[in-house]
């Protein structure tokens, strides 16, 4: 297999989808705290027997939403190597460019 070098295209791509990728997850984490939040509320609405299994259940979900929430931040983490990464490559493309030009 031959050996072809980088395209920062590819990177820089990449870098979009998941830049994409990381807002739809704050979205849905942002629309699950306000469903978390309506759910607890029926919740305190319904009679004790009823009452505390979905409070249980909305434990459960938090648990979920906090899985989740970790998630994202590594996803973001993920986004900021990325970064360092393609600023490592362009200035290394600049380098050869500069080179070739010498």
């Amino acid at each position: 297999m031959v050996h072809r070098p980088a395209d920062s295209r590819l990177l820089a791509n990449l870098l979009n989808r998941e830049k994409d990728y990381s807002k739809h997850l704050s979205t849905l984490l942002d629309y699950s705290q306000s469903s978390l939040a309506s759910f607890s509320a029926f919740a305190a609405a319904c009679a004790p027997p009823t009452s505390q299994v979905i409070i249980d259940v909305a434990g459960a979900l938090a648990g979920a939403d906090d899985a989740l929430r970790n998630y994202a931040a590594a996803v973001e983490r993920w986004q900021e190597q990325l970064k360092a990464l393609k600023e490592m490559e362009d200035d290394v493309g600049n380098i050869m460019r500069d080179r070739e030009i010498l």
